[in-house]
């Protein structure tokens, strides 16, 4: 059969077709090695605009990782190596242990207390599930319910990556948290302590130990500086606030590298904390104790719910006993605050809180009238043998101003008119009568600041009032009226609008038992921290309130206060007591407040004594005898210097 075509066979015909295959690539590949016309054929593929815009995005991506290289490296280098560095170092804050604080004898009074505080990892607590888990479990954990758990952990603080869920937590409680890791892997137990205060069973000496607790925002914002924590306790009041730059200490720090696990390395550095320093303090809890127990009896008699004692020695202005009636337990504030009883101590209408020994401001009754005495004495005015006629008063115009004893004294000089209180007297020798020139209020009122009134005296507590001494400028501005004699002879015998506190009339009546020097009330003896001792040496406020010979004339007076006047019943007693009575009126409605203060022994003083029992009535019938059982018990144990 003749075909067109000669038919070839196909194993035949591919291979022919492969080798011209063959031939044709080893051709083209030789051409190209020689630069010959096939490299234009493989060049003409890219368009030059194709090439263009290549190049373009090279370069674009070339600036971006080399922007990013500068960026991290040289912009935020620093901060990504200090994140770096946080990764792998860690630092550990290492609290300092608060100081204790002793009375004069040694007992302790305040310590510390071990205990647990429970942390809340913060990735937890961002993440919902993890934080509803929680709740359940910390509620269970901690005996409240998830309602309270949930609203205690909106309110906790935020520290080192870490969320503060609980202080003061129960041994039981923590040992489950450590004993079981693996249950509760998102909590941390930390060992904590917490202020135990002993007080030595007083609880009037609450008010001035006081107590710690958290810092609010406004608190923590100005103290972050000086390296506390948001989660670390501070003092609040009393001495714990005093002296919180020596109680605290310094906590120290330590920083380790961990590896990829977080597992401890090795130890990169270390700085030890320092712990708070140890208070001794004059206090003498025995004393205390004493007195509060006399004010609780006093309380069952007589049914007065409020007091205050201030006990010191004359000779350096140490403070033996400082008694603000009732008192409370401090250790409400130790660890979790029980709320419950804290607004049991605020809603309380004899204000357990409240230190009113050295806050709270009263008419200072005849107490004020020996300052009177040795003011006039010094401007001449009178002299030690100047005598006054007392009828019963004296009237000037439609008003009259009364003495205490009905028909007068008779004719007193400075000293019975100390010992008896004798108002018409000090009206005279204070805003004067007739043709005699008294005082005048502008001279008393100079005389009253020399003596520590009007004014904080600095004592080493928080808290402490300045009193009231008025002017007619005073007056004048706030009350919109001229100032009258009348106001003159009222303040001459400590009424109208003169407040003191009681820390100031002990420490003006220390002034006579020492011969004529004002010293600053202390509550801190010495101090001992690493080892060293320091002594908080007396401080003289005024060196000089009187002449020494005025100083001397009142003196006597006080004496002749026991031995024949208003405080009579302190004779009794086997040592030699000055002193002065007062009862001041504060209300036309209530009793007045019933006052004694003074001295021993009168030779040579080692103690002053000043009581204020609040709506008591008389001083001689009240404040007397509490004066007298004092005397008696600290002279009968012999905590004298």
């Amino acid at each position: 059969m003749n075909t067109p075509f000669p038919i070839q066979p196909m194993d035949r015909l591919g291979a022919v077709d492969r080798q011209n295959d063959a031939t044709d690539v080893e051709g083209a590949l030789g051409h190209v090695a020689r630069g010959g016309t096939q490299a234009a054929f493989l060049g003409v593929s890219i368009s030059p605009r194709r090439r263009r815009a290549g190049l373009s995005m090279a370069f674009v991506i070339l600036g971006v990782f080399l922007f990013q290289t500068l960026r991290l490296q040289v912009v935020h280098g620093q901060e990504f190596l200090a994140l770096a560095e946080g990764n792998r170092i860690q630092e550990e804050y290492i609290p300092a242990h608060r100081g204790l604080i002793y009375d004069r004898q040694g007992a302790l009074l305040v310590r510390n207390q071990p205990t647990f505080s429970l942390w809340l990892d913060e990735v937890c607590a961002m993440a919902e599930g993890c934080y509803v888990s929680m709740v359940d479990q910390l509620a269970e954990l901690l005996d409240i319910t998830e309602q309270e758990m949930h609203a205690t952990l909106l309110e906790a603080e935020m520290a080192g990556g870490r969320l503060l869920v609980a202080v003061d937590v129960s041994h039981e409680a923590a040992m489950r948290v450590l004993a079981a890791p693996e249950a509760f892997p998102s909590l941390t137990v930390e060992s904590d302590v917490k202020r135990g205060y002993q007080a030595q069973g007083s609880a009037t000496l609450s008010a001035l130990l006081g107590y710690v607790g958290l810092m609010d925002e406004e608190a923590y914002e100005q103290r972050k500086n000086e390296g506390y924590r948001v989660v670390d306790r501070v003092g609040q009041a009393g001495l714990e606030v005093s002296y919180e730059s020596l109680l605290r200490g310094f906590p120290g720090e330590r920083r380790v590298e961990v590896n990829a696990r977080g597992e401890p390395a090795h130890m990169l550095s270390q700085r030890d904390a320092q712990d708070g320093a140890n208070l001794t303090l004059h206090i003498d809890a025995k004393l205390q104790r004493f007195i509060e127990e006399r004010l609780v009896e006093l309380e069952r008699t007589l049914g007065v719910r409020n007091a205050s004692v201030v006990v010191q020695n004359p000779q350096d202005g140490a403070v033996r006993a400082l008694v603000s009636y009732p008192g409370f337990d401090a250790n409400v504030f130790s660890g979790t605050v029980d709320a419950a009883a804290y607004q049991a101590l605020l809603q309380d209408p004899a204000q357990p809180l409240f230190p009113r020994a050295v806050a709270g401001q009263f008419p200072s009754g005849s107490t004020f009238k020996p300052v009177v005495a040795a003011a006039a004495l010094d401007e001449g005015i009178i002299n030690e043998h100047t005598s006054v006629v007392s009828t019963g008063g004296i009237r000037i115009g439609q008003f009259f101003f009364p003495d205490w004893r009905a028909g007068g004294h008779g004719s007193v000089d400075v000293g019975e008119a100390i010992a008896n209180s004798v108002n018409t007297f000090f009206y005279m020798i204070g805003g004067g009568y007739r043709d005699f020139d008294g005082l005048g209020l502008e001279p008393m009122m100079r005389a009253a600041s020399r003596f520590g009134l009007g004014e904080p005296l600095g004592i080493d507590l928080s808290q402490e009032a300045s009193g009231f001494l008025p002017s007619a400028e005073w007056k004048e501005r706030v009350k919109n009226e001229p100032w009258y004699i009348g106001d003159t002879y009222h303040v001459a015998i400590g009424q109208g609008d003169i407040l003191v506190t009681p820390l100031q009339i002990a420490a003006a009546t220390s002034v006579f038992a020492n011969g004529g020097t004002l010293y600053r009330p202390q509550i801190v003896d010495h101090y001992e921290v690493q080892g060293r001792r320091e002594t908080v040496e007396p401080r003289v406020l005024e060196a000089r309130p009187a002449k020494p010979e005025s100083i001397n004339i009142v003196r006597q007076g006080l004496r002749r206060a026991v031995t024949s006047g208003s405080a009579r019943r302190l004779s009794e007693l086997p040592i030699e007591v000055a002193g002065k009575t007062g009862t001041a009126e504060w209300h036309s409605e209530k009793p007045t407040h019933a006052w004694f203060t003074g001295f021993a022994p009168y030779q040579d003083p080692t103690l002053t004594v000043t009581v204020l029992v609040e709506e008591g009535g008389e001083g001689s019938a009240v404040a007397v005898p509490l004066a007298y059982d004092i005397f008696e018990w600290w002279f009968q144990h012999e905590q004298y210097e």
